[in-house]
């Protein structure tokens, strides 16, 4: 099961809370989980293995110079997504009994809604892994030579120990098909990734450079904005791999630090969504 789960938060009196709250919302999440399943919180902070989550940052709030500033009433989001059975029954739950609060960097924000409803916004959701594989695998499928990935949060790369702020091909589907194969009941061909490092072209782009702060170590890397990509070899079963790949990034993720705000991506172009980044606010 795959889940994206939107919490709708206000605070109650003003505050100022830091740019990017990535690390934040993990540890939030991270508590929401240990006061259902103990143990299950415990296996989520194993080192050094693939994330069946991720976390946003908080969305929806004004920046004010290096910090967001939150309005008494205004709404704020957070999203968390699950990419396996056992987390994502944890995410509907919260759905149907949202927590009272959330505590981010010290600041506690009451929940005024929770949904994995698609119709009641726009980044929720619930799928299966079937339903995807079915939609973009099974003979008579669509398919299409066009894949395109809007990066809504900084998304980049760890590669030959150097980070990639660049959402080369072989990178964003390596990764997306390394994730599919570690959680879903059937893998797709590792081979992709070779597909996508030697067939795939990026063919139109619109992207920036963002840095996020990190304390004690240096600033994270990622690029926001979209990018389209183009097969230049129109094999049926790649193309099918391709489409299926850029719908799970929705629920999956991109890049590196996914479980710590970065790297939230949704197919196609539209930047309306109002899970944006900060924007300024003089006032």
């Amino acid at each position: 099961m795959l889940t994206s789960l939107v919490l709708t938060l206000v605070s109650d009196s003003p505050a100022m809370l830091p740019l990017y709250l990535g690390r934040a919302s993990h540890a939030a999440f991270l508590r929401l989980i240990a006061g259902r399943d103990p143990a299950l919180a415990e296996r989520l902070h194993t080192p050094d293995a693939p994330r069946p989550f991720t976390c946003s940052s908080l969305w929806g709030a004004r920046r004010r110079g290096p910090s967001l500033a939150l309005t008494p009433g205004a709404p704020t989001y957070l999203r968390f997504t699950g990419l396996t059975a056992e987390v994502s029954s944890h995410l509907l739950a919260m759905a149907a009994a949202p927590p009272a609060h959330i505590e981010l960097d010290r600041a506690t924000l009451s929940v005024a809604s929770a949904t994995t409803d698609a119709t009641a916004h726009e980044w929720a959701g619930q799928t299966t892994y079937d339903a995807l594989a079915a939609r973009r695998l099974l003979p008579g499928a669509p398919s299409s030579p066009y894949a395109t990935l809007r990066f809504h949060s900084p998304t980049g790369f760890r590669s030959g120990g150097q980070t990639v702020p660049v959402p080369l091909p072989g990178l964003v589907f390596g990764s997306l098909v390394e994730r599919w194969n570690a959680f879903a009941p059937v893998a797709v061909a590792d081979e992709m990734r070779r597909f996508a490092e030697e067939c795939l072209a990026i063919s139109r782009y619109q992207l920036s450079t963002r840095a996020l702060p990190a304390k004690g170590r240096p600033a994270q890397i990622g690029c926001v904005g979209w990018c389209r990509y183009t097969a230049t070899h129109r094999d049926r079963y790649w193309l099918g791999v391709l489409q299926l790949l850029t719908e799970f990034a929705f629920y999956a993720g991109v890049g590196y630090q996914t479980a710590a705000g970065m790297g939230q991506a949704r197919p196609g172009m539209d930047g309306s969504s109002e899970m944006r980044e900060p924007t300024e606010n003089a006032g």
